[in-house]
């Protein structure tokens, strides 16, 4: 049909991300010198590899099915009053997903993984008024003394430390596996609510 069905398509792969995530928790230790030995392990021993690799290639499934939704949204005009609301509820969902993505990225724990935390952590230092070296930052001062600092930007909040290592790892692992997950199961039955007040799906232009 003209919806692709991308809307139902993601919220199963949410479905299968939160069934499979949960069964990974019984195997991983989000700790410094266990991460990486559970995840070869994962990958090699437990379940044959195939549940790792379900969860991996759904969330990069999942990433591509909300992209294809929203793109698909915005086509057939759906984004208009009375649906705005729900669209701007489906933006914060497309950034929760991203976020997963970016938050379950660490949690292999090898120099893929750190290398790229540590690049997009140093990004959130140059976010507007919440990264140290951000512009507004400056502004952002009581009696001479600087609120945002190396020590209590976005990117300080988000690795608990100066650089990666084990406390941005349990960051990141609650994150992906508590926080967000919650955040996203909200915002969809926010996100469904609204498609029925609003008359049901869109049609086309």
């Amino acid at each position: 049909s003209f919806t692709w069905c991308m809307g139902g398509i993601t919220f199963f792969l949410f479905l299968v991300e939160i069934v499979t995530g949960v069964m990974l928790m019984f195997y991983y230790r989000p700790t410094a010198d266990r991460a990486y030995q559970d995840m070869l392990d994962l990958r090699n021993v437990a379940s044959m590899g195939i549940l790792r690799e379900l969860h991996r290639w759904g969330a990069h499934a999942m990433v591509i099915a909300v992209w294809l939704h929203m793109y698909r949204v915005f086509l057939t005009g759906s984004y208009k009053p009375p649906r705005e609301f729900n669209w701007v509820v489906g933006v914060i969902l497309l950034m929760l997903t991203l976020l997963l993505s970016f938050t379950g990225y660490l949690l292999p724990w090898d120099q893929l993984a750190i290398w790229a935390i540590t690049v997009g952590t140093n990004m959130a230092r140059a976010a507007p008024l919440l990264g140290h070296e951000g512009p507004g930052a400056s502004l952002l001062t009581i009696d001479g003394i600087d609120l945002i600092t190396s020590s209590s930007d976005a990117r300080f909040g988000l690795l608990g430390a100066r650089q990666v290592g084990e406390i941005a790892l349990n960051r990141f692992y609650v994150l992906h596996c508590v926080a967000i997950p919650l955040g996203a199961a909200l915002l969809s039955a926010i996100h469904f609510w609204r498609v029925r007040k609003d008359g049901g799906i869109s049609g086309p232009l």
